[in-house]
Parts: C-alpha cells; sequence; structure tokens
C-alpha cells in the first residue's frame, strides 16, 4: 500500500507541474482513498484547487491541513507551516479578502523568509493599509457590474478614471460594461488601452478576444484568445473562447480540442462538459456524447440544457433524429450579466467567457 501511495504522489506531483490538473485531481483523490487524511495528497489537491480558481474548497482542505500541521505532537517544519499558510492566503486573495490574505502571508514570511511572499505582502499592503480611492471606486464599480446597473457602473469606472486615466483595471472593466452595453468600438477601444498599458494581462486579451467574436470577426478573435495562452498557459476560459470560435467557423475538431484542453485544466465545469457532448453529438459520436453530457449531470443535476442534449443523444440512438441543442461554455465569472448569447440554431448556442478583473496588482501570467 505505501509504494502504491509513493506512486501516486509522485505522479500526481508531476501532473500538478505540468499544469495538467484534471489528471493531478483524479491522482491525489486516489491517494486519499489509498490513506485517508494523507497531507501530501490533501496538499496537492489543495494547490489544484487554487489554481483552478476555487479558493473556497482549496480552504476547506487547507484548514484541515493547518490543524494537523500545527498540532505540536506533529513537529511539522516551519517550511512545512509557512507554505500550507501561503496556500491559505492566495485562496484568502482569490476570494478578495485582501486583510485575511495580507496576515496569512505575513505568518508564513516569519515561518519561512520567502521572496515570492515578501512581493506578495508588498502588493496587499498598500490595499489594505492604505487603500486609494481609485481602487474602492474600481471595486464599487465592479459591484454594480455584477448586480446589472451598468449606467453606475460605467459613472464609477469614470470617476475612477478621472483620477488616473491610464489605470488598466478601470479601462478594462468600462470596457466589459460597454461591451455589454452593445458599445462594441468604444469596448475595444477602451481595453485596447488597458492592454498597451499593461501588456502582459492575459484575461485582457482574452476579453477583446470576447469583443471580436461579438462583432463576428473570429479569426482575429481567435489570435486573440491565443495570445492569452502564451501569457498564461493555465487560463481556461481562453480554451473556452477558442472552442466557441471554431464551432462558429465550423471548425468541430478544432473547437472539440479546445473545449477537452480547458477540462484538463478545471475538470469540473458541467457546462463544459455540456458543450463537449453537443460538439460530440454534433460530428456523430453518440457515445462519446453520452458521457459528456452524464458528467456535466453529475456535476450539476438540475442542469436544464444538459439533461436536453442528453435526450437530444437517446433520441438519435434510438432512431428519432433531434437537431436541436443548446450549449453554454461558461457561466461567466465576471459580473454576471457580462455574456452573450446567440440565438439557438441545429449547432446549438453559444456565450463567451471572461474573468473578472482583480484590482490587487497580481498578474494573471504568473505562476500561483
Amino acid at each position: 500500500m505505501a509504494k502504491d501511495l509513493v506512486y501516486l504522489l509522485k505522479k500526481a506531483a508531476k501532473k500538478l507541474e505540468e499544469f495538467d490538473f484534471g489528471a493531478a485531481t483524479k491522482l491525489y483523490s486516489e491517494a486519499l482513498e489509498v490513506q485517508p487524511g494523507n497531507i501530501a495528497a490533501s496538499m496537492g489537491l489543495a494547490m489544484v484547487y487554487n489554481r483552478t480558481e476555487k479558493p473556497l474548497d482549496a480552504l476547506k482542505i487547507l484548514g484541515k491541513i493547518w490543524e494537523a500541521v500545527s498540532a505540536p505532537k506533529n513537529k511539522a517544519t516551519p517550511a512545512a507551516m509557512a507554505t500550507v499558510l501561503a496556500q491559505v492566503g492566495l485562496a484568502q486573495q482569490q476570494l478578495g479578502k485582501w486583510a485575511d490574505a495580507l496576515q496569512s502571508y505575513r505568518k508564513a514570511h516569519a515561518l519561512t523568509p520567502s521572496d515570492e511572499v515578501a512581493g506578495k505582502i508588498k502588493q496587499l499592503q498598500s490595499l489594505v493599509e492604505m487603500p486609494e480611492p481609485i481602487q474602492q471606486l474600481i471595486q464599487q464599480a465592479m459591484q454594480q457590474h455584477r448586480a446589472g446597473k451598468l449606467d453606475m457602473a460605467v459613472k464609477l469606472y469614470q470617476a475612477a478614471l478621472q483620477l488616473n486615466q491610464d489605470h488598466p483595471d478601470a479601462l478594462h472593466g468600462l470596457g466589459m460594461v460597454m461591451r455589454e452595453k452593445k458599445e462594441s468600438n468604444s469596448a475595444m477601444a477602451l481595453v485596447q488601452q488597458a492592454i498597451v498599458l499593461e501588456p502582459e494581462r492575459a484575461d485582457f486579451y482574452n476579453d477583446l478576444g470576447m469583443i471580436f467574436q461579438d462583432r463576428g470577426e473570429l479569426e482575429k478573435a481567435i489570435n486573440f484568445h491565443k495570445r492569452a495562452l502564451r501569457l498564461q498557459v493555465t487560463f481556461a476560459p481562453a480554451y473556452i473562447n477558442l472552442g466557441v470560435a471554431y464551432k462558429r467557423l465550423g471548425q468541430l475538431d478544432d473547437a472539440i480540442n479546445a473545449y477537452q484542453e480547458a477540462l484538463k485544466l478545471q475538470p469540473d465545469m458541467p457546462e463544459t462538459h455540456n458543450n463537449l457532448g453537443n460538439l460530440l453529438r454534433l460530428k456523430g459520436d453518440t457515445d462519446g456524447a453520452r458521457e459528456a453530457l452524464s458528467r456535466a449531470l453529475a456535476l450539476r443535476p438540475n442542469y436544464l440544457a444538459a439533461r436536453q442534449n442528453l435526450e437530444a443523444v437517446e433520441q438519435l440512438l434510438s432512431g428519432t433524429q433531434n437537431n436541436l441543442g443548446s450549449e453554454e461554455p461558461l457561466a461567466t465569472s465576471v459580473p454576471k450579466p457580462a455574456t452573450r448569447k446567440t440565438k439557438g440554431s441545429k449547432k446549438g448556442s453559444d456565450t463567451t467567457c471572461s474573468v473578472e478583473s482583480k484590482t490587487a496588482p497580481v498578474k494573471p501570467g504568473k505562476a500561483k
């Protein structure tokens, strides 16, 4: 059993280094079946969750790990404890709990000094201890955008830009609101300005690609989604949007490959399983379609679109064709109204996927 556990942990760690988060998740989960509560497997799983933007799941695991490693009887090394605290800080930072994240990073740095953690402390100090009015305005604008109050969001972003006309997050945020208001020329100009000011932001390139998709300029959209991936190879939303663009161009094999890459990074996205299943159905792979759609329903039992698509597959298998399909590449994590759905057709309908811009100056191009 010990040999199996060591093998699983080594293989999982390798997959984590290769950014194959789906395989890493499976292997760490298998290790925990061999030895429930194993700290190395639990820690690896928490790191996967942090890297796939599931901070709440990461924190649940990290809380249990911290209880174990901080117990006097376990005599954990300072380095091990610092690693746990740094991951806690990363999860808290993703949740926008900057004061908590700063405290966790400071504790980690006190146990084992690290240049990386010191950098995160420096980044968060100004936001937590000396918050600038512009950061407060951007946060308020993002909240209004989430609530669908677009006009108020515009006013708040414009107020932020009066304080600093070259603030990339304010320009980008305003651009995404203008996109939702169907003002694509303004949206494009604003996001392009943000890219000029901060050219290493994968989310900026991804969102510019979304604007080109809105305009029907799919080849240009594909170029920008690929540029996002060159900056951050683990940026799953760009793979989602590549799938959308390729499908609209009729390049179904490329679309399927893009969705499969997204699922390697974030294997528990029901929307992507649904889309992949719908594409496989269009390709005539009914067994693959059934498997993908069943997985979507396992992840979200009340997922109506996936259920309808699975029914369509069953009708195909029984000889009763149904050419309609429903697709949602990914529920956007930008303020929720920022999605766009095209009219239904026999190929299904599509939305594009964005990621909420963080006002904390942490660039997505950096590995977490």
